[in-house]
């Protein structure tokens, strides 16, 4: 088997700017005036786990590519923390990755990258697509026909949009003058030499019914905007008519559009607000970002649905003994159902994916994906490929699996998720942790497990009984006895114990 060369690296979640990212710095003060001064982020430092982790993925690549062929970065969404961050934290968080990546004279990776975002980032798709539109209305001729906004990129032959804010970010590096950050959004395919293989990676926020919220609240409040005004309507009979008169008849809902293009159309805004600018937005924002904290704890989650009941009986006009009767039960219940959804949003399970997760990757890849390509693939002889690997991350639990083993339908195609570089909880999820992906130029995987919480030596991954030529090639090349790979298991090691602290004095705040 020939060796192989590693054509790109996918990493994601990465959440720079974040008190709770492993990879942003968090600076301790020993005798702070007020508790919640303890630990602050500090974005002109460079977080040990940053360091020791490029260290090890330099090593990676050196010893595969040797001193040329510098691979793509792919940052796959949730890069930048702009959801609970501010944009300048997050800003200066990537100028420390990208000083880390890029401060040898000859470049180890190469100076263009292909930015994929997700829920938390985003706002840099609206930023760059904005831009692009204006760039094309200024292009026309007075009087000229104006198309509509796009809201996606192309996956098969894709029309990358680039982002002038990292780009900007990119630039302000002495060693990155000619640097240029395109975007790719939501999916984006990588052919084999051949083309009868394909990788498809996106960041995965569409897996989870939330993110198309608004998509499925129309089509409960208002199923008739989907109907096809020009086929005739059956006129119902005498049963029938009787029928609907019946107040507990099951209700059909709509199923969301299988087009990837109406998705994004129909919840760009939502996805925005909530996830990519309501985290910045002053004392509000700080408020979201300690809620999100709280969700995890029983004790301020008590704290917080007390307060919620004692406002919503405080509006209802009767008597102190009913109120009183009712308040116990009512606040109980409403703490149930808030922990139920925090934990749920938090990953707060040992399980690698839920069943609501597995019941939409299933319509992803059987129809989003595919409806997609046909799309952008009726002039060309190509078809849908039989072998493709999925990778994506937002769920911060890595793994590399065949479909079948985590309890998809479609059968035999390898599944990769990244994980994430956050510590989302004070207690240990197993199920936690972070990789970095490695494609070579005949689109072969492998993950590069760097940790998981539960343990964190570094290993290479790849669906079981599924070696493949850069598999071999890492296994190889690569020590990972050696020194560098020990000081990171070491450095998580500490970061991830220091995340937890910060977590326990934000949630008592």
């Amino acid at each position: 088997m020939a060796a192989s060369k590693i054509k790109y690296v996918v990493i994601s979640d990465v959440h720079f700017g974040a008190y709770n990212s492993l990879l942003t710095y968090i600076e301790e003060f020993p005798d702070p005036v007020r508790r919640e001064d303890k630990f602050k982020v500090n974005s002109q430092k460079t977080s040990p786990a940053l360091i020791e982790l490029l260290a090890c993925l330099k090593n990676i690549v050196q010893s595969v590519n040797g001193a040329s062929n510098a691979p793509q970065f792919i940052l796959l969404g949730d890069v930048l923390e702009l959801a609970l961050g501010d944009i300048n934290e997050a800003s200066m968080t990537f100028e420390r990755f990208l000083e880390v990546a890029y401060k040898e004279k000859k470049p180890v990776f190469s100076d263009k990258i292909l930015y994929i975002p997700g829920n938390h980032d985003h706002h840099l798709w609206e930023t760059a697509r904005e831009r692009q539109y204006i760039d094309y209305i200024a292009s026309l001729k007075p009087n000229q026909y104006i198309e509509d906004a796009w809201y996606t990129t192309k996956m098969v032959d894709p029309d990358f949009v680039e982002s002038h804010l990292l780009t900007g970010i990119l630039r302000r590096n002495a060693k990155l003058k000619k640097g240029k950050a395109v975007i790719a959004y939501p999916n984006y395919e990588i052919v084999s030499k051949k083309g009868d293989h394909s990788v498809f990676l996106s960041h995965g926020n569409y897996l989870e019914n939330i993110y198309a919220l608004m998509s499925t609240m129309q089509r409960i409040l208002l199923p008739e905007i989907d109907e096809d005004k020009k086929k005739p309507k059956p006129k119902p009979n005498f049963w029938q008519r009787l029928l609907n008169l019946n107040p507990f008849q099951s209700f059909t809902v709509v199923p969301n559009s299988r087009s990837i293009t109406v998705l994004e159309k129909e919840n760009f805004a939502w996805i925005d607000f909530f996830w990519s600018t309501l985290g910045r937005s002053g004392k509000v924002g700080k408020g979201i970002g300690l809620l999100y904290d709280m969700l995890q704890d029983e004790k301020a989650m008590g704290k917080l649905t007390s307060n919620i009941t004692s406002y919503i009986f405080s509006k209802i006009k009767t008597n102190m003994f009913l109120k009183s009767i009712l308040y116990w039960p009512v606040s109980n219940t409403l703490k149930k159902i808030v922990l139920k959804v925090g934990q749920d949003e938090r990953g707060m399970s040992d399980n690698i994916l839920s069943e609501e997760v597995i019941t939409n990757l299933n319509t992803y890849l059987g129809e989003t994906i595919p409806h997609q390509w046909e799309e952008e693939s009726k002039k060309t002889k190509r078809t849908f490929p039989k072998d493709y690997t999925f990778i994506f991350g937002h769920t911060h639990k890595p793994f590399a699996s065949l479909s079948q083993d985590i309890g998809l339908k479609i059968q035999d195609k390898l599944i990769f998720n990244t994980g994430g570089w956050v510590v989302d909880t004070i207690e240990i999820m197993k199920s936690h942790g972070g990789s970095v992906l490695l494609i070579d130029d005949d689109a072969n995987v492998v993950s590069f497990r760097a940790y998981m919480e539960k343990d964190t030596k570094p290993t290479f991954i790849v669906p079981d009984g599924r070696s493949n030529r850069l598999y071999e090639t890492l296994t190889q090349k690569v020590n990972l006895t050696d020194k560098k790979f020990q000081t990171l298991t070491k450095t998580f090691e500490e970061e991830i114990r220091l995340r937890r602290q910060v977590l326990r004095v934000r949630v008592q705040e």
